[in-house]
């Protein structure tokens, strides 16, 4: 009847019924005969006993010792198997002649022991292998509160290494100061998942989340705690209140100055104040004035400056772009003529600029183009305030003041022979000179910031700067200064998508900030610095046309532009 109840059991286990202190087995089925080395004629035999008398005393003793419902690995006969009770599932048939307790059990055979030592080092690694690579810190203790395991993760937050406390209770470093409090501790108390704020030597504030792990039978095994850095975070809301509070401020500067200054040089530094003072000052004067400045530089807002500050702010101010009228037009543009004076003339004759300018302000730009004729001719002018009309015969007096402009260097003009020394002395008894933009960086982002307001409300879109476009701003050398600035930020409202302007969004030649960055922490700062050289001499070179114009340019001796030219192999 025993091995009837047996049956009853899927196959594939090696299952038997004992009796008594002894383990007398009662019943067995075939596979548990053959896997216990039970001979066929025996009668009743013990299975502690059958154990002992193949040499294994041991198993023999850690299955007498076994509780009820337990499970245990065992080897027997090269293979490794699961011994474990069967409870059953109602009242068996009794044998009188056998005293209780009846115990069912089964043994399922699995791999050899070597390949599950195998498997379970594997399986270690693999797991030790993605806890690591999990960004919180993992801390793992057992029932008596022993620490097991920590990730890598933890080490970085918190500095504690596996090797201080793996093998030690997690209270020891608490009582050490190494942290305040023992989250894991506390779950394993409240057998629940605990949830607190953990601070840790060193300054690091924790978000500690630690979760009890039951077995089968409803006792905690495990308690895993999850570690997250939340100073991290608090650093980064200190940043964006720190870059809010920023704008605020450029914003509220930007108002004041605007709110001050209708001339649009928006400027917060020092050296721009220094020029704008030099401006006023030389504004009461009635001498002329030349401007100097490189180009994008704002000589023309200087010059509308020079005028709305003189006396003369009431009056006419007339502006002229040398190199943009042709050489055999500008005379007439400046002076006019009489009529009948050429071919197709008007035959009332024509006012020329210097005519419409009378009592007020001409503002000649880009005054190094101007042609050797025009240089005597504009001499004569400065120097008497007189002129003749194209085929005049008679000299009009003007009472005038000449501004002029240009982002020559005119002494090399003056030693090349291309423009007039005498026009050149006389033109710059007043001077004042524009700072490039690289020389006042600090005005870039309150500029940049007004540059995107106007181009935002011409397009009719809402855009803000990523904080590291306004870096990226700050280390570009500008060499179109504030005009590059303005058609840059015109650029970027018009071709970046959404409402932040990335770094990704820059054009392409001013990625070299971001390169720049990215191989100062590979720590390669000499092939940054040589990149961003080759970047500004191949710049220079194509805009100027020779090494001579370049050096200029760059601010450096052409004998510097060459040498580093070979070095860096860029074709001269």
């Amino acid at each position: 009847m025993l091995n009837d109840y047996l049956r009853a059991f899927p196959t594939g286990a090696s299952l038997g019924i004992c009796a008594g202190e002894d383990w007398v087995i009662l019943a067995c089925n075939n596979a548990c005969t053959e896997l216990l080395g039970i001979p066929a004629d025996s009668v009743r035999p013990s299975l502690l006993a059958c154990l002992a008398a193949s040499g294994r005393e041991r198993l023999a003793t850690d299955i007498k010792s076994s509780a009820p419902n337990e499970q245990m690995e065992i080897e027997l006969n090269q293979r490794n198997y699961v011994f474990n009770w069967i409870p059953f599932a109602s009242d068996p048939p009794k044998p009188v002649a056998f005293p209780e307790p009846l115990r069912c059990f089964a043994l399922h055979a699995t791999q050899s022991y070597s390949i599950i030592q195998e498997e379970n080092a594997l399986l270690r690694s693999e797991l030790e292998v993605i806890l690591d690579s999990i960004d919180d810190g993992i801390w793992v203790i057992d029932a008596q509160g022993t620490t097991l395991y920590v990730n890598r993760s933890l080490t970085r937050i918190t500095g504690i290494k596996p090797q201080e406390v793996v093998g030690r209770h997690v209270s020891a470093l608490m009582h050490e100061g190494r942290f305040t409090s023992c989250v894991t501790l506390e779950a394993l108390k409240k057998q629940h998942a605990v949830t607190m704020f953990d601070d840790y030597a060193g300054g690091k504030r924790c978000l500690n989340t630690s979760t009890p792990i039951f077995d089968a039978i409803g006792k905690i095994w495990r308690v895993v705690a999850s570690i997250r850095d939340i100073s991290e975070l608090s650093m980064l809301e200190a940043k964006l209140a720190e870059s809010e509070r920023e704008a605020s401020d450029y914003k509220r500067k930007l108002e004041r100055i605007k709110q001050a200054n209708t001339t649009a040089f928006f400027t917060n530094s020092v050296v721009m104040n220094k020029f704008l003072q030099d401006l006023e000052r030389a504004a009461k004067a009635s001498s002329a004035v030349l401007i100097l400045g490189e180009t994008g530089t704002g000589k023309s807002l200087a010059a509308t400056l020079l005028h709305q500050k003189s006396k003369r702010s009431g009056e006419a101010f007339i502006s002229v772009n040398c190199a943009a009228i042709p050489p055999n037009l500008l005379e007439t543009e400046l002076f006019g003529y009489e009529k009948g004076a050429f071919t197709g003339a008007a035959r009332e004759g024509k006012k020329g600029l210097l005519e419409l300018a009378d009592k007020g302000t001409l503002f000649l730009d880009e005054v190094g183009d101007l042609p050797p004729n025009m240089q005597a001719k504009l001499l004569h002018v400065l120097d008497s305030y007189t002129f003749r009309r194209i085929g005049g015969v008679k000299n009009i007096p003007v009472d005038v003041r000449i501004l002029a402009a240009t982002n020559k260097t005119l002494e090399h003009l003056v030693e090349a022979g291309e423009f007039r020394a005498d026009l050149y002395y006389r033109l710059r008894v007043l001077h004042v000179i524009l700072p490039p933009l690289r020389d006042h960086p600090e005005d870039i982002r309150i500029m940049a910031q007004y540059f995107l307001e106007e181009a935002c409300k011409r397009q009719g879109s809402v855009k803000f700067f990523d904080p590291k476009v306004l870096r990226c701003f700050t280390a570009h050398n500008w060499p179109g200064n504030v005009r590059e600035l303005r058609a840059t930020v015109e650029f970027l409202v018009a071709m970046s998508e959404g409402k932040i302007i990335k770094p990704d969004d820059l054009p392409t030649h001013m990625q070299h900030g971001i390169a720049l960055e990215r191989d100062m922490r590979k720590g390669s700062l000499q092939n940054a610095v040589d990149g961003l050289e080759a970047e500004m001499i191949k710049e220079a070179l194509a805009k100027t046309g020779s090494s001579y114009k370049a050096a200029k340019l760059l601010g450096v001796s052409q004998s510097t532009v060459i040498r580093k030219a070979k070095k860096l192999r860029i074709s001269l």
